[in-house]
């Protein structure tokens, strides 16, 4: 059994992956607060801290992280049953986690995840749902995420994810009328997500082959 190696080794720097995951974020809190303030969205209704908004959120992101890790069963089912070439462009939530995200934060430290699941989540979710879905509607909200989250084609079934995910934010903010439980679910899903792909055990994700070796 050789040693497990992603196929895509791309290891940045904690502090370059911090700088670039700020930078991204904050350009779409800018991009939120002038697009409320030029069309007279107002947040300020929807942020108003309720520890019940609080509670609402974690449950959801807890339910949305036992949902990531039903989807990574089924893709590794699927990989063992169908062909990988013929299954393109579904590749898989699981090859997507081994081969793309674990990458990036195999140096970033506990603080570093704290902080960029909580940048991700508040910024993200004031563009979002805060602006976007304000301005339109849930679902042209929910579609967008999902494609912000889908930068090619070979990412569709995250893609779909997130817009399922996209969906489930925003229905979370109609029922509650808070943005505080959406960024709640938000960050403690990339919290948990970010932390088990540092820390946990990826090698072990590797696709069994036929004969029962990890690739």
């Amino acid at each position: 059994m050789r040693e497990f190696q992603p196929d895509r080794a791309f290891q940045p720097d904690r502090s370059m992956l911090l700088t670039v995951v700020i930078v991204v974020e904050s350009v779409l809190l800018l991009i939120a607060t002038i697009w409320c303030y030029l069309g007279n969205i107002l947040l300020a209704p929807v942020l108003v801290p309720r520890w019940q908004d609080f509670a609402v959120g974690l449950a959801i992101g807890i339910a949305l992280v036992i949902t990531s890790s039903v989807i990574l069963a089924i893709s590794s089912l699927l990989e063992r049953v169908l062909n990988k070439k013929h299954a393109w462009p579904f590749l898989s939530m699981k090859e997507i986690a081994l081969k793309e995200v674990a990458p990036l934060f195999k140096n970033s430290t506990f603080p570093d995840i704290v902080i960029i699941a909580l940048v991700s989540g508040f910024c993200e979710e004031v563009f979002f749902r805060g602006a976007l879905q304000l301005d339109f509607n849930l679902w042209i909200a929910a579609f967008i995420f999902g494609m912000f989250h889908m930068p090619t084609f070979r990412y569709l079934t995250y893609g779909a994810w997130a817009m399922a995910a996209g969906v489930l934010f925003g229905v979370t903010l109609e029922s509650t009328n808070s943005l505080w439980a959406p960024i709640t679910a938000h960050v403690a899903n990339n919290f948990a997500v970010i932390l088990f792909m540092r820390y946990g055990p990826v090698e072990k994700l590797a696709t069994p082959t036929k004969d029962g070796q990890k690739e």
